[in-house]
């Protein structure tokens, strides 16, 4: 057989690896099953490990690079054990049911693979699983065979157990149940070649067909999570609406200012927290506020003329930032979050307001101190780091301002 046949093949395998699974390899995403998505990646990667030792292996035992290949026929058992393994912890969290069935299969992967790597190490001296002719042919041995056939023997019994999983269930596991049944199909047919042609490249066939089947299946599983989700998210909000009502606006809007109340601005932040965890923020940055003096006009003229002042800030912020919501955080303390144009002018807003607060300084109208600040894409992980941010521009400010 041409080696460089059997090399193509392991490319061709790993580009299309590579190609469906391009996202998850990338930047993966995951979402309500977070123990069965990272056991997907760590398949795949282990996938990979295996496609880039066979491709190797094709290439070195066609330029007749024997001890090359010897090495690299080390690393391709070493690869297949990883991949089995990781292949069983995958199907078994992807299920997600406590049955002892998947407790046996685990275990089961687990010794198997224990004593693929005893069996490597043993043929270091003894060729068990493999060697070469003194012309450099390959020669397996029977524990390589012994190897095959027992995991021809496990997929067979997954592909049973699943099948008839499929046939009983109705539920939406019926569908996980049905691409593992197939997949492992799959492997169990083409195992079975690669043990009767060993110079053949069955194995790779296999495994990459069967991804293709499960790579479908999973994402038809999260396109349905997600549809469920935004199902959910409708319901959740449809009756937030209807039950809060005019109760919500009151409990939303400072009765004083007229601007967000503290209650408003906790919830957009959880709003912003969320966007920020699924990357779908960009464009967006804070101003905070601190009126300064509040204090003493409390003490000396009371705490009406107090409130009068508080009323008066309030209506510069949001004279100034008239596209952008404003809410009142504390006593003296407010926030803007510029969006939209307020946040496309931001830095022309911001020395704006800052040329009225210093006329007012020297008529001695109503002072704030403001820090503006951006959301950094891919470097802030929270709104706390924004605000706090902002908050050390605005005491820098406020520093200056009293000077």
């Amino acid at each position: 057989m041409n080696t460089m046949y059997y090399a193509s093949i392991g490319i061709l395998a790993l580009v299309i690896l590579l190609i469906i699974n391009f996202d998850v390899f990338r930047k993966p995403k995951y979402g309500e099953s977070i123990r069965a998505q990272r056991s997907y990646r760590a398949f795949l990667f282990s996938i990979l490990i295996y496609y880039l030792t066979d491709i190797c292996w094709g290439l070195f035992y066609a330029a007749g690079l024997i001890f090359l290949t010897y090495i690299n026929t080390i690393l391709y058992f070493l690869a297949i054990a990883l991949t089995l393994f990781s292949w069983i912890r995958y199907i078994t969290k992807y299920i997600n049911e406590k049955k002892r069935f998947f407790t046996i299969l685990r275990r089961a992967a687990f010794i198997l693979m224990a004593v693929q790597l005893l069996a490597v190490g043993v043929n270091l001296f003894s060729p068990i699983m493999f060697g070469f002719t003194p012309d450099g042919t390959y020669t397996p041995g029977p524990v390589r065979y012994a190897f095959l056939n027992i995991q021809i023997l496990l997929f067979f019994i997954i592909s049973v157990y699943m099948l008839i999983a499929t046939l009983k269930t109705e539920d939406k596991t019926k569908q996980r149940y049905r691409g593992i049944c197939i997949s492992c199909i799959t492997l169990t047919l083409f195992i079975a070649l690669q043990t009767a042609y060993e110079l053949l490249p069955f194995y790779s066939m296999g495994f990459i067909i069967a991804t293709c089947v499960m790579h479908t299946f999973v994402n038809e599983d999260e396109k349905e999570k997600r549809r469920e989700e935004l199902e959910k998210l409708l319901q959740v909000e449809e009756i937030q609406e209807a039950e809060l009502g005019i109760a919500q606006k009151m409990a939303f809007t400072d009765p004083l200012t007229g601007a967000k109340s503290k209650n408003a601005y906790l919830e957009d932040i959880r709003g912003i927290e969320l966007r920020i965890e699924d990357k779908n923020l960009s464009n967006f940055a804070l101003v905070v506020f601190d009126v300064n003096g509040l204090k003493t006009i409390n003490d000396t003229k009371g705490h009406e003329e107090g409130d009068k002042f508080i009323q008066s800030a309030s209506a510069l912020i949001c004279q100034t930032f008239g596209h952008s919501p404003v809410y009142r955080i504390g006593g003296d303390e407010f926030v803007a979050m510029l969006v939209g144009e307020d946040f496309n002018d931001r830095t022309a807003l911001v020395e704006s307001f800052n040329k009225i607060i210093d006329a007012n300084k020297e008529s001695g109208d109503v002072v704030i101190a403001c820090g503006l600040d951006d959301f950094r894409p891919g470097e802030d992980d929270s709104f706390l780091r924004v605000f706090e941010r902002a908050d050390r521009k605005m005491y820098e400010r406020k520093k200056q301002l009293k000077l």
